[in-house]
């Protein structure tokens, strides 16, 4: 297969992996009470950013970013109003920013078009993760926080990398690479690398997961 004709399907594979990466966190959220360790502001700007690349996707007409952002934008409003219920905090200030940045938004597309909304797009993603990385440095409790999310979230930030690489679209390499290493550093927090070799060396997934971590225990040993 030409290495052109797996561009595409590289954007689809980021694009899906986009689509499910929010969903662990919405259904904690959904299942239980407890959002501690979850920072709103981190939320919030999660919606600006996938509806600011939403915007990008249309105006280029870019497959994969419209197949993940759709569902994002749905994912990303749902877990900033889940989270905003169990902390108890107020929704009219937010939907007031919402607004606001919905006009920059559309000023930017009138004004530069796709490159100047990209600009737009890579500069919410880049601090978006912050509130949520000062906050699990603090060292509060992180129950509220579900690790398939930072995990998806690497994951689908490290294809979306390569994509912008293969497709010479310079921001989303820079937000995609930056993503990588924020829900890096929040999912070391969450669950401490020792903390899962040990629990998994004790049993946790089974004899898959004792397998995976045997080279790591006895290089420690």
């Amino acid at each position: 297969m030409p290495a052109l004709s797996l561009v595409p399907l590289l954007g689809l594979v980021a694009a899906a992996l986009g689509v499910v990466t929010g969903v662990p966190q919405v259904l904690r959220l959904l299942r239980s009470p407890d959002a501690t360790g979850l920072s709103y502001p981190s939320a919030v700007l999660g919606v600006l950013s996938s509806g600011t690349w939403l915007t990008y996707g249309v105006l280029l007409l870019d497959p994969a970013q419209l197949l993940a952002n759709v569902p994002g934008v749905a994912c990303a409003v749902t877990t900033a109003v889940l989270c905003a219920r169990r902390l108890r905090l107020r929704l009219s200030r937010t939907w007031w920013a919402c607004a606001v940045w919905a006009a920059v938004v559309a000023a930017a597309a009138v004004l530069g078009g796709a490159g100047l909304v990209g600009v737009a797009a890579t500069a919410v993603t880049l601090v978006k993760m912050l509130p949520q990385v000062r906050t699990v440095l603090r060292r509060e409790p992180l129950t509220g926080l579900a690790p398939a999310t930072f995990l998806l979230t690497q994951v689908s930030a490290a294809t979306w990398t390569a994509y912008g690489l293969a497709t010479h679209q310079p921001s989303v390499v820079a937000c995609s690479a930056v993503s990588v290493v924020l829900a890096g550093v929040v999912l070391s927090r969450r669950c401490p690398p020792r903390a899962v070799v040990r629990a998994l060396h004790h049993g946790r997934w089974g004899v898959p997961g004792q397998l995976l971590v045997r080279p790591v225990v006895l290089l420690a040993a």
